[in-house]
């Protein structure tokens, strides 16, 4: 019985800490609208369904399956005419230790996370680059403008990660807090209450929704002369949505379930 008490008197500060060390809808505006954004009359352009020569950059929301409940992160980066991938970067928030590097992950910090705040990381984790575990996307097209600034937004949050939970600061109030940034719609019960927790496919599909997005999106692949020449002589010429690059095909080969990464 004491024991049981312990645990969720750990588990009532745990998530009281989380809740005030997590940014919130009103810092988000903040870093949008403010000085630091370069912006001169307060208001952004918003993102785009379809690719254009203005808006060829790209954040994508992505929802994986995995070993647990999935993993939710978003990709950005610049594509092509061709809708190829020139450049891009992954960031997905999660428990320290469970990054790309780490096959093993941090089932310690994972397990612990679900009862009080626990060390967190921003970037790529095992799985991310593998098209096979993708279950949910929701693709938007921006400019230069909204990138340079989405840039300095998700560095900022490296800086300024705060704990990692599973209930009220995760992956999926990360993709979140993206998805208000760039300014797309998000359900306003989400949008105002950090505590309500979806599973990464919903928000992801909600996003989708929300905004009018192609429910079938196909993902992106890498532009020509990315690759070493052998790996990409066994996928032939580029297509715009013939799967994702070949080279994080080629990675999937062999794999099995990622970790649990919520």
């Amino acid at each position: 019985m004491a024991r049981n008490l312990c645990v969720w008197i750990a588990g009532f500060f745990g998530v009281a800490l989380c809740l005030t060390a997590q940014p919130t809808l009103a810092q988000v505006e903040v870093y949008q609208y403010g000085a630091s954004t370069g912006a001169t009359d307060g208001v952004q352009p918003k993102p785009s369904n379809e690719y254009s020569p203005r808006n060829h950059f790209f954040v994508e929301f992505i929802a994986r399956s995995a070993a647990s409940y999935g993993h939710m992160y978003v990709m950005y980066g610049e594509a092509n005419a061709r809708h190829e991938i020139v450049r891009s970067q992954i960031a997905g928030f999660f428990p320290a230790g469970d990054t790309q590097e780490n096959p093993n992950g941090s089932f310690y910090y994972w397990s612990l996370g679900h009862i009080v705040p626990v060390p967190s990381e921003i970037g790529a984790s095992d799985g991310d680059l593998e098209e096979q575990y993708v279950i949910a996307r929701y693709r938007v097209w921006i400019d230069a403008a909204q990138y340079k600034r989405l840039v300095a937004y998700i560095e900022d949050r490296k800086a300024n990660k705060g704990p990692w939970n599973a209930f009220v600061n995760n992956c999926v109030t990360f993709g979140r807090d993206v998805a208000l940034f760039v300014g797309i719609k998000v359900p306003a019960l989400f949008a105002i209450t950090p505590s309500v927790v979806m599973y990464p496919e919903t928000l992801v599909e909600v996003l989708r929704d929300a905004n009018g997005g192609e429910k079938d999106q196909g993902p992106l692949r890498d532009a020509p002369g990315l690759l070493p020449p052998e790996i990409a002589a066994q996928f032939g010429p580029p297509s715009p949505s013939a799967g994702r690059s070949a080279g994080k095909r080629v990675a999937a080969k062999g794999t099995t379930q990622p970790r649990r990464n919520p």
